[in-house]
C-alpha cells in the first residue's frame, strides 16, 4: 500500500453530508482519479498502477466502514481483496445507494432549456477567463477551474445536477472574499448568478408542472346547471 491518496481535500470537502451521498461522491471522484493515473504515466510518480489499484481498494472499503455502509470487503480484507471481485461489489453498492436516493437526486436536478444551457455555457467562458487574469492563487485558479469544468459536463446530461452549480457560486464566492484585487471577478460572478436564478426559475417551473400533473384537474363540486327543453319540456343536464 502507498502513502499518496486518491481522495483529495477538495473532494472530502465538496461530499454531502448525507453517508451513502458522500460515499458515492467520494467513490466516483476515486474512479475518475484511478482512470487519469491508469491513463497518464507521469501522473503515477514513482509508484506502479497495481499499487494506485491497490491504494483505491483499501481507501475506499476503509471509507464505507467509516460511513456504515454495507456490501465492501472490511478494512482487514481489503490488502487480499480480489479486484475483479471487488469491481462487482462497488458496483452493487453503488447501484443500492443511486436506487435509494433516486428521488433525492431528482430533487436536485432539472432539464434545462437549450436557451438556458447556451447562456450558462457563455457565462462559463467569461469566468474561466476572468479566473485567470485574476491574482488569485494557482492552486485557487486551479480548484475553481475544475469546478467550472464540473458545471459544463452536467450540461451534457438530459437532466442537469444544481450542486455542481452551487458549489461553483460558493467557491466563486469565498474565492473573491478571500483575496483583493480580482476587480473583474465580482462582475462575472454577479453574471453567473442570475444565470443560476433562471435555473431555480425552470426547476419552479418543472416542479409546479409535476405537481399539477399528480394531483390531476380540479373537479367542481357546484350542481350540474339544468336547462330545460321548452320544445319538449325535458330537462338538459349540462
Amino acid at each position: 500500500m502507498i502513502a499518496d491518496t486518491l481522495v483529495p481535500d477538495a473532494v472530502w470537502a465538496e461530499a454531502p453530508e448525507d453517508p451513502e451521498e458522500a460515499f458515492l461522491h467520494i467513490a466516483l471522484s476515486a474512479y475518475e482519479r484511478l482512470k487519469t493515473l491508469e491513463r497518464d504515466e507521469a501522473a503515477r510518480g514513482e509508484h506502479h498502477f497495481s499499487a494506485w489499484r491497490r491504494q483505491y481498494i483499501h481507501e475506499l472499503c476503509t471509507i464505507a466502514d467509516q460511513f456504515g455502509i454495507a456490501g465492501l470487503p472490511s478494512v482487514s480484507q481489503a490488502e487480499s481483496a480480489n479486484e475483479g471481485n471487488f469491481d462487482t461489489l462497488l458496483a452493487r453498492v453503488i447501484t443500492r445507494i443511486r436506487a435509494a436516493k433516486r428521488l433525492d437526486l431528482r430533487a436536485d436536478t432539472v432539464v434545462l432549456s437549450m436557451h438556458t444551457k447556451a447562456d450558462i455555457r457563455q457565462h462559463l467562458e467569461e469566468l474561466r477567463s476572468k479566473i485567470n487574469s485574476s491574482n488569485l492563487s494557482d492552486d485557487v485558479r486551479s480548484a475553481l477551474h475544475k469546478k467550472v469544468d464540473a458545471v459544463e459536463a452536467e450540461l451534457e446530461h438530459q437532466r442537469t445536477s444544481l450542486r455542481p452549480l452551487w458549489v461553483l457560486s460558493g467557491a466563486l464566492t469565498a474565492a473573491c472574499a478571500a483575496v483583493s484585487g480580482t476587480a473583474d471577478l465580482p462582475a462575472a460572478i454577479k453574471n453567473f448568478n442570475e444565470v443560476l436564478s433562471i435555473v431555480h426559475h425552470e426547476k419552479a417551473t418543472e416542479e409546479l408542472a409535476s405537481r399539477r400533473l399528480r394531483e390531476g384537474p380540479l373537479i367542481s363540486n357546484e350542481p350540474r346547471l339544468q336547462i330545460t327543453d321548452q320544445s319538449g319540456g325535458s330537462e338538459v343536464q349540462e
